[in-house]
């Protein structure tokens, strides 16, 4: 694996080793199932040594990556029992190890496996050692024996196995032991050195280094993989060598004689924890102290390791030698220089346990030390050092020695100080030798400051005082023979002698010197001497000493007195102050950079914080001043010059204010105060923040000076601004008009406002009041604003002329602020500096003075206004609610203590102190202000999160503690009561309630609930002690400590808890009943846990989302959100966890198609829906309603939460933002799957309103901001390719909300805007080739003016959509169009001003969208042009266009178009449309053949059930079938559907005749007649078996019940009891057979007959009668869309739909029935069709109206069946009866006019009114005499007998001109006017009725235009045309219900009407 740096896998393995080691539920079969999956070892105790070629096994790679976790896991475990099956194992593997072979490898990285594997084993051992005492002395005894093993292996004679084997394993064994930190003693020392012994043996390396040659060096095919495999070690840099087991032995040896040292001289440090650097640091700057003599075997052993080390460096250096005289390299298999450096090591560590010292040991370091290495390599110089250090610290006799030699080291001129390279870390060897001269000169501090003198005495002669060295030992050789690295960077300096370069070194290693000494010793003398001699010797030497001299000076200075700092600095100014020029160039630069890195480093000396700073101030105000003065003396020639002199000091300024921990800007000094007020006097003056040049070179410097600037002002310096500005020594000088005139110029146009003021200031106000404006605008840049406030607390400054200008600076200042906020609101990156500002400014607020007060709430408002989401943070709520709290107490102090008030007021909760004046009225002035500002700021956050505010009020209100409160009113908790009582804005439906001025309405029962609720849990949570700890044995309960029983109660409460919820998820899963009370309790109980304690329970979290969710009721996720929303507030800290899981839970909703994405209740238009002949059911509306909302309301809830955890978190956090990115990306990506049911409109346009304010408050890189509106607008889209819908239902505050929500979208909408500003992209953004605004910038393809322009199209488009949605609804709430009742008007503008071209373009973009989209479009806006434009484009792109079927209509037209016969081809694949447009194709397209396919290919398309309702028009399609298609379909329909053949057979015959004569030979037949016997025909021989026998049984009882009316004629001229008795004898000769049913009933069977029912009717000359028949009807044991809810756990069944099993599976009714023969009901059968087609309209949008389409069916010529109404009674009766009036007839019949039952009544009369009369308008319904009205016992009226409607009027004269019948009566029983309410309500239904049928006029036309050649008598010429203008399909929806507000108006007590029934009473004897 050469591409990775590690094995993953073997990484992977050994951290679940690791974490299976900690793991307490470890067994011992898991230990032992890992030792298993290592390779077997032998049973013999001997591995042997003789053969080792002779392998025992094979250890592969999957091998070595088990036992390296073996190893890990015993390491890590503390398990006795599992280590001691696991130490054995570990211990074989180690002595076995030499018997395994290994796989061929070459991939590995830096060592091979056996050495890898070695290394890991022998560390991990020795980690257990080091953890247990127990099994050191085993395991090092294995270790030691493992050594000497290896050693003896060295002898075999396999070379392979030498090299590839023993080898690595040796260097990973050495490596192991050298890397531990484990604390090594004396006596293991020995044993180690013992069995090295053979190791180190000179026939042993010989032999293997002749070995390793002939590897090397040959050719042999069996020597390739060892050849390359110590190739591989050659390439990584680790040969394997003779010498490298030498090295290998020699840092094993210097680790463990350095820790065996310590630990005897340390026993009480952490020993363990320290690397072997760490302990070899201490070692050399300490001296050792040994307690305890070494033993014999010790000393023995190390005077051995002490002569071998000493020897392998002769050795070494007479190699070294020799290869130098030959001009050759060191090959890197010698190890020579590491081995010399190690063995100077060893030895001088021997020496320090041996106590004794040698001249042999002093030599060698000496030598090294001034021999100049030839490679940059100085390890053997820092090995000298180390040991001469060592013998200084340990010998005292070598100490000024020692001292001498390294001080002599220093002052020696040597490259080896010009070497590029380090000693130790970052240090080169200069540094490192001065801190071991140092550590040296720690022991003799009497001679430290001698040894100090003498270095900068030297410093005089350049080092001359020194002996001359030899050239041969003291340089190197000439430069030419040395690399590039090697070559000193003086000697680069052209112009110096080689002489002058060696006396620059020695200078410039004398000052590092004694500087170095100084830093480290630290002492006062020593430093003072040092800064004393050398800055008297400063420009006495080359400007490169000086220079280091004062660099040098910054190491001093941070470690020196007061004093000796202010002596350095003094310095450094004195300097600086000097007029550069280039003889002091070097010096002045070297000042600066000083300067700089002493402001960078000052922060380990906090406290020259401030003394420095004055420093550098006055340096710059000095600066300044002699430029003004030459200036003044010169004139401004080179001014420019001049002034960059002072702005240098800048950064330095900005480096040493950037500290954190100085906080210069609180509480200033005067001094400082003033200096500051120069300082930026001089940047306004000189240009810095004004001039581009200076303002680019040095902005960042003045932002960051800006920001911890104090006031400019002193806060006790009452008279500032008439003395100091007038005698500032800066601005003192003269100042000419001009100058004057520019510095008020420049103040005016950053205040515009006050430049009349300004016109008037002195040049010192000007130039003092853009100091202020720069200092704070920049302050406020950086993220404060709130300082700005400090100005006025100096009343000089309150009293000034200026105060105006500064209080202008305040609102500019937080003008700024809040732009900047902005932007970084815009990207999450609002950080807590943010809320300080906002907790000042609010603390500001209560200030006690007033000018302060007054600013502060303006600011703060401000604030307020642009992040309405600030108090959603619990700590800036908190301290609102408490400085109300806290002014109010300093109000009730004058009534408490009056004489003697307090000034102190006090918060512990928020650590807040105020202080306030002793002014009662300006205390309650402020208590007024706060309160009133503070209520205006909660409401704008209750706007955006009302949940989260009302929470966080929550929490505060149940936080408080009456015991600590002497005061019985705490306004703060008044004030939040009063606020979480209250509705949020942002609930729209909120603020909809009946306006009655004395009424309370609020929240205040939800708050108290939920707070109720969240007190009772917590407490229960946290108080359950009490029935927990009495379950714990009291016998144990001593035995137990306190945190032990909180574990084991929390435990008991989890288990509990845990159970109870996993009960109730299992439950709701298996869809078994929930009660919500016991859920609400359990997951209150769960909640107050999480709140309770502060660990996370990731299961509860996880049972608490889920499972309301998983219920998804209103009332469960209500629950849910209200508990999420308690734990988010409670627990910040679990908030993204929360969020989290409920974002999977709103994506499972998602994908699973629950509430809002659920197709279960998706609207259909009504005429492909099954029609049906019953009367209105308000219980059905209701039931619809109910079952609506309990589908959509789950996710309304949700999204109310989710829209007010955004505005909570929108300031804050990243992590959220982008996890709501994401979750609502995938919400629009399922637009598709949203409800289309007009109940979703609410939560699909709350969804927008959601995704709008992400857009629009996020920055998102370019594509996905791209790509999130995309989705955003397909989503608005989606509704709008939807036919326009009105709200279902009569919630007027559901109608309102939507109202109002559709405004806030339009004005989001108004308001996006294309930003695509940040472009992902590898390349930074400084070396982009684009900027982020560049049009050569793409998304997706697309450049940002493409992307905007069509943005802007679809923003027009949807703003258009919108508009008419807003529109239709705003017509729907106020039908009458009465002022006021609407309190948001919304004023149309999208569409006003559009011209023809940009109609054109807006409906081509919308099909690039959807063509559904294109298709509304017409159907919305009803111009001629956007018709024929969309017509147009259907045309051109016919293809697009299949699956729309409400394209087709307006594609075909209204006639055959021949241009568009070739676009017929896609008819074949055309959507489908209702039925009754299918069946219209045939009388209107010219039997073109494609459109008959696809009439034909709808018909089948649809059920038979739903066609069945539209047979009179399949019937009289006929006339137009030439090809036989409908007659194809009836005879494919009458054999699915029995009832449909005998329906159609009755229609058939009764069509027969076009005007029935009671006799046929006297009647006209039909031109269909033929075709429909010939039909009849086919059907009834279609016919067998049982559905034959039925036909007959069925047609036998007809004829049989019908034929009683053709014998009554002989009757006709006798009484109605003679009729009576006839019909009962005929009745009775009827038998029941089995399953016949009436015509007019085919839902039901007969049963049974009331054989005595039979009653004659009044008839001049035909015998009709009425008989009752029992029905028994089956009853639906559940409603088909319930039932698919609840399939689909869409809704929650109450506790009472269980009993409905209970109930029976039919109901038996009893039916009467009019049978007529002679009179022709086709044309009743037309209007009650068309009637029930209004019906099923009204009922589809849910409007409370009252139609009663019974049922007629034509059965024969001049024969029909007609149900009678049933519990009704005419108006013709009642007038017989002497009812004068209605009104008494309701009076009389339902009680008073007070009573329930009569307003009940009263109601369904209105709803039956309002929707008879607009049936009545439209159908043209005449005759209309109170014979022909009924009235029902429960109110309603119905309209029967339709002999005259659309073009006919009895007698043939429109005497009923009125449009429908509104007279006196029926008014007075609405309420006697047009001013009442209930006539309101009956003129608003009207207007919602005909508004609601007016979409599907053409539908109605239809069903008419089928039936006008059918010969009925109420069509004549224009019936259609007339038709369609009473519906005013070209008006909008507005003028459409002015239109019928007209018509009520026509129709209010018309007096044609009362002349009609007039009329009526005189030729018919009707009363009226």
């Amino acid at each position: 694996m050469d591409s990775l740096d590690f094995d993953l896998h073997e990484l992977i393995l050994d951290q679940l080793a690791s974490i299976l080691s900690i793991d307490v539920d470890t067994t011992n079969e898991d230990v032992l199932r890992l030792a298993n999956r290592c390779p077997e070892l032998p049973t013999d105790k001997d591995p042997g040594i003789s053969k080792p070629e002779q392998s025992i096994g094979f250890i592969t790679k999957s091998y070595r990556q088990n036992i390296s976790a073996i190893a890990s896991f015993a390491a890590g475990t503390n398990n006795e029992a599992h280590m001691n099956k696991i130490l054995p194992i570990l211990l074989n593997y180690l002595k076995f190890f030499p018997n395994f072979s290994f796989e061929d490898d070459l991939q590995w990285k830096d060592f091979s496996p056996p050495d890898q594997l070695t290394d890991k084993i022998v560390s991990e051992l020795l980690n257990i050692a080091t953890k247990t005492t127990a099994y050191r002395e085993k395991i090092f005894k294995d270790i030691c024996s493992f050594l000497g093993r290896l050693a003896h292996l060295l002898k075999c004679e396999n070379a392979e196995y030498i090299c590839t084997i023993v080898l690595p394993m040796l260097n990973g064994l050495f490596r192991a032991i050298r890397s531990s930190n484990i604390p090594w003693h004396c006596n293991e020392f020995e044993s180690f050195a013992h069995q090295s012994q053979t190791l180190v043996q000179n026939d042993c390396l010989q032999e293997v280094g002749k070995i390793i040659d002939t590897i090397a060096h040959s050719s042999d095919p069996e020597h390739i993989y060892t050849k390359k495999f110590l190739s591989r070690y050659q390439s990584q840099g680790y040969p394997l060598s003779t010498n490298g087991l030498i090295l290998g032995l020699t840092i094993v040896m210097r680790s463990m004689l350095t820790r065996a040292i310590f630990v005897l001289s340390h026993p009480d440090d952490m020993f363990d924890l320290m690397t072997f650097k760490d302990v070899w640091r201490i070692i050399v700057s300490n001296k050792v102290v040994i307690p305890l003599p070494v033993t014999d075997y010790v000393k023995k052993a190390l005077r051995r390791t002490y002569v071998m080390s000493l020897q392998y460096f002769a050795e070494l250096s007479i190699i070294l030698d020799k290869l130098v005289a030959q001009g050759n390299d060191c090959p890197p298999a010698l190890y020579a220089r590491e081995i010399m450096a190690a063995s100077l090591d060893v030895a001088a560590v021997a020496s320090v346990f041996l106590h004794e010292v040698d001249d042999e040991l002093i030599g060698k370091l000496t030598i090294s030390l001034f021999n100049v290495p030839q490679t940059p390599d100085v390890k053997v110089q820092a090995a000298a050092l180390d040991s001469a250090t060592l013998l200084a610290l340990n010998f005292p006799q070598t100490t000024l020695n020692m001292i001498k030699t390294i001080r002599k080291f220093l002052t020696t001129p040597s490259t080896i100080f010009e070497l590029a390279v380090v000693a130790d870390k970052n240090l080169t060897i200069l540094e490192y030798a001065i801190i071991r001269l140092a550590y040296c000169l720690k022991t003799v501090p009497q001679e430290a400051s001698s040894v100090i003198y003498n270095m900068i005495t030297s410093l005089s002669t350049g080092g001359h005082d020194r002996q001359p060295v030899s050239p041969k030992k003291s340089l190197a050789p000439p430069s030419s023979s040395l690399s590039p690295d090697q070559i000193s960077i003086h000697s680069s300096v052209s112009g110096i002698s080689r002489t002058e370069e060696q006396r620059q070194q020695v200078c410039e290693n004398l000052v590092c010197a004694v500087t170095g000494v100084s830093c480290i010793l630290k002492d006062d003398n020593i430093t003072e001497l040092c800064v004393t001699m050398l800055r008297s010797r400063l420009r006495n030497h080359t400007p490169a000493v000086d220079a280091l001299i004062l660099e040098k000076f910054v190491d001093v200075a941070l470690i020196s007195s007061d004093k000796i700092f202010s002596e350095i600095i003094r310095k450094f100014s004195d300097v600086s102050s000097q007029k550069i020029s280039s003889d002091n160039k070097v010096i002045t630069n070297a000042v600066l950079k000083c300067q700089m890195d002493l402001a960078s480093r000052i922060n380990a000396r906090p406290e020259f914080y401030e003394l420095y700073l004055l420093n550098i101030l006055s340096l710059f105000v000095d600066k300044g001043v002699d430029i003004q003065q030459t200036i003044a003396k010169d004139g401004k020639f080179q001014v420019t010059s001049l002034i960059g002199e002072i702005g240098i000091l800048l950064p330095v300024l900005k480096t040493l204010m950037s500290h954190n921990d100085f906080k210069l800007h609180i509480n200033a000094s005067k001094e400082l105060v003033s200096l500051f007020r120069d300082m930026w006097f001089h940047c306004v003056l000189y240009g810095f923040v004004s001039e581009e040049s200076w303002v680019r070179e040095w902005r960042d410097c003045l932002i960051a000076i800006a920001q911890k600037t104090p006031p400019l002002v002193q806060e006790g310096a009452t008279n500032y601004l008439e003395k100091d500005l007038e005698y500032n020594s800066v601005l003192v000088r003269g100042n000419s008009d001009q100058e004057l005139a520019n510095v008020r110029n420049s103040l005016s146009y950053f205040l515009p406002n006050r430049a009349f003021e300004i016109k008037y200031f002195s040049f010192a106000e000007v130039t003092f009041l853009l100091s202020v404006y720069h200092i704070e605008i920049m302050r406020s840049q950086m993220g404060q604003c709130s300082f700005i406030l400090r100005y006025f607390v100096n009343q000089g400054v309150n009293a000034s002329k200026l105060v105006g200008c500064m209080e202008e600076i305040g609102n500019k200042v937080i003008d700024v602020f809040i732009k900047e906020c902005t932007s970084r609101a815009i990207a999450h990156t609002i950080n807590e500096n943010f809320r300080a500002q906002v907790r000042n400014l609010m603390i500001a607020t209560c200030h006690r003075l007033e000018k302060v007060h007054q600013l502060a709430i303006k600011q703060l408002d401000s604030l307020m206004t642009a992040f309405p989401s600030l108090l959603c943070d619990k700590k800036l709520l908190y301290l609102l609610l408490e400085l109300i709290g806290l002014v109010w107490q300093s109000c009730d102090n004058e009534y408490t203590n009056e004489y003697s008030p307090t000034y102190t007021f006090i918060s512990v909760k928020v650590g807040v102190t105020l202080d306030l004046p002793d002014s009662y009225i300006y205390r309650r002035e402020v208590l007024s202000q706060l309160c009133e500002n503070a209520k205006k700021w909660l409401s704008l956050a209750m706007a955006r999160a009302p949940l989260e505010v009302r929470g966080l009020l929550e929490n505060y209100l149940s936080e408080y503690d009456p015991y600590n409160s002497d005061n019985p009113v705490h306004m703060g908790r008044s004030f939040a009561f009063e606020i979480a009582k209250g509705f949020s804005k942002n609930d729209y439906k909120s603020g909809i309630f009946p306006r009655i001025p004395t009424a309370i309405v609020d929240n205040t029962s939800e708050f108290i609930k939920d707070y109720t609720l969240r007190r009772h849990y917590y407490g229960q949570a946290t108080g359950a002690h009490h029935w927990l700890v009495s379950d714990i044995d009291k016998t144990n309960k001593h035995d137990i400590t306190p945190a032990k029983m909180d574990d084991n109660i929390i435990d008991i409460q989890n288990r509990k808890v845990h159970t109870s919820l996993a009960d109730f998820e299992k439950r709701i899963l298996n869809n078994h009943h929930v009660s919500i009370k016991e859920l609400s309790s359990t997951l209150h109980l769960a909640a107050g846990l999480l709140v309770a304690f502060s660990k996370l329970d990731e299961d509860l979290v996880h049972f608490i989302v889920w499972i309301p969710i998983y219920l998804f009721s209103p009332e469960s996720i209500k629950l849910g959100t209200e508990i999420w929303n308690w734990i988010i507030n409670e627990k910040p800290a679990f908030e993204y966890r929360v969020m989290m899981e409920i974002a999977d839970g709103w994506s499972w909703t998602v994908r699973n198609h629950k509430g809002l994405f659920s197709s279960v209740l998706n609207m259909r238009d009504p005429f492909v829906n099954k029609m049906l002949y019953a009367p209105s059911d308000k219980a059905i509306r209701d039931k619809n309603y109910k079952l609506a909302k309990d589908l959509f309301e789950p996710h309304l809830v949700w999204i109310q939460f989710l829209s007010g955890r955004f505005q909570a978190f929108r300031y804050r956090s990243n992590e959220l933002v982008y996890l709501y990115v994401r979750l609502f990306q995938m919400t629009f990506d399922n637009c598709d799957h949203l409800s289309n049911h007009s109940l979703s409109r609410e939560g699909r346009f709350q969804i927008l309103i959601i995704g709008f304010r992400i857009l629009q408050s996020n920055r998102m890189e370019a594509s996905i901001e791209h790509k999130f509106r995309l989705r955003i607008y397909k989503t608005a889209f989606s509704w709008f390719s939807l036919s326009p819908k009105w709200v279902y239902g009569g919630n007027k505050r559901a109608m309102l909300s939507e109202y109002k929500l559709l405004i806030e979208v339009f004005r989001l909408v108004e308001s996006d805007k294309v930003e695509l500003n940040e472009i992902l992209s590898t390349t930074p953004r400084k070396y982009s080739q684009f900027g982020l605004s560049s049009p050569q910038a793409t998304v997706q393809d697309k450049s940002k003016d493409e992307i905007v322009h069509q943005f802007r199209k679809s923003r027009s488009l949807l703003l258009l959509f919108l508009e008419s949605e807003i529109n239709n609804l705003a017509t729907w709430c106020n039908p009458l169009n009465s002022p006021d009742t609407i309190k948001d008007n919304f004023v149309s503008s999208a569409e006003k001003g559009l011209v023809e071209e940009e109609w054109k373009s807006i409906i081509r973009h919308s099909w690039t969208i959807s063509p559904s989209l294109t298709v509304q479009l017409a159907a919305r806006f009803k111009q001629l042009n956007v018709q024929n434009e969309v017509h147009k484009i259907l045309c051109n792109n016919s293809a697009d266009a299949v699956r729309v079927a409400d394209a087709l209509p307006l594609l075909l037209g209204d006639k055959l178009n021949p241009n568009l016969t070739s676009q017929f081809k896609y008819l074949l694949y055309w959507a489908p449309v209702p039925p009754i447009t299918a069946a219209s194709y045939f009388s209107t397209y010219n039997d073109h053949p494609l459109v008959l396919q696809y009439a034909m290919r709808v018909l089948e398309y649809h059920p038979v059930d739903v066609v069945f309702f539209y047979i009179p028009q399949i019937v009289q399609a006929l006339r137009f079938d030439s090809l036989g298609y409908i007659e194809s379909f009836i005879l494919s329909a009458a054999k699915i559907s029995q009832l449909f053949a005998h329906q159609i057979i009755w229609n058939m015959n009764a069509n027969m005749y076009k005007d029935y004569k009671d006799d046929e030979s006297t009647s006209i037949p039909d031109s269909l007649k033929p075709t429909l016997d010939r039909i009849i025909e086919n059907i009834v021989k279609s016919l067998s078996g049982e559905d034959k026998s039925f036909y007959e049984r069925e047609f036998k009882f007809f004829n049989d019940v019908t034929s009683i009316s053709g014998k009554l004629k002989p009757y006709i001229k006798r009484t109605k009891p003679e009729k009576k008795v006839k019909i009962d004898e005929e009745m009775a000769k009827i038998k029941v057979d089995v399953g016949v049913y009436l015509p007019s009933n085919p839902e039901g069977k007969v049963v049974d007959i009331d054989y005595k029912s039979g009653r004659p009717l009044q008839s001049h000359a035909k015998a009709p009668f009425m008989a009752t028949f029992k029905i028994r009807k089956e009853r639906g044991a559940m409603d088909e869309v319930q039932e698919a809810l609840i399939n689909s756990d869409a809704i929650e069944l109450d506790d009472d739909d269980d009993d409905d099993d209970d109930e029976p599976k039919t109901i038996d009714v009893w039916q009467s029935a009019i049978f007529k023969v002679g009179d022709d009901c086709r044309q009743d059968v037309l209007a009650l069709q068309l009637i029930a087609i209004f019906k099923n309209i009204f009922n589809s949008v849910g409007l409370d109206l009252y139609l009663f389409p019974y049922r007629v069916v034509a059965t024969a010529p001049g024969c029909g069946v007609i149900d009678v109404i049933p519990n009704s009674i005419s108006r013709d009766q009642l007038g017989r009866e002497k009812v004068n009036s209605l009104y008494d007839y309701f009076l009389t019949n339902y009680g008073g006019l007070d009573s329930i039952t009569f307003q009940k009544a009263r109601n369904c009369f209105i709803q039956s009114v309002a929707a008879y009369s607009v049936v009545s308008f439209l159908l043209q319904i005449k005759d209309r005499h109170n014979g022909n009205i009924m009235l029902d016992d429960e109110g309603h009226i119905v309209h029967i007998d339709f002999g005259f409607i659309l073009d006919i009027a009895p007698g043939g004269i429109n005497f009923e001109s009125s449009p429908f019948k509104l007279t006196t009566e029926m008014i007075q029983v609405m309420g006697g006017s047009a001013d009442v309410q209930q006539f309101k309500w009956f003129s608003e239904l009207c207007i919602k009725a005909y508004l609601a049928v007016r979409p599907y006029a053409e539908n109605i036309c239809q069903c008419v235009g089928l039936m006008l050649d059918s010969g009925l008598p109420c069509f004549k010429g224009e019936t259609l045309k007339r038709l369609r203008e009473r519906f005013q399909l070209d008006k909008t929806e507005r003028r459409a219900a002015d239109y019928m507000i007209v018509k009520i108006h026509q129709s209010f007590e018309n007096k044609r009407t009362v002349w009609y029934d007039s009329f009526q009473k005189a030729t018919n004897g009707i009363p009226y």
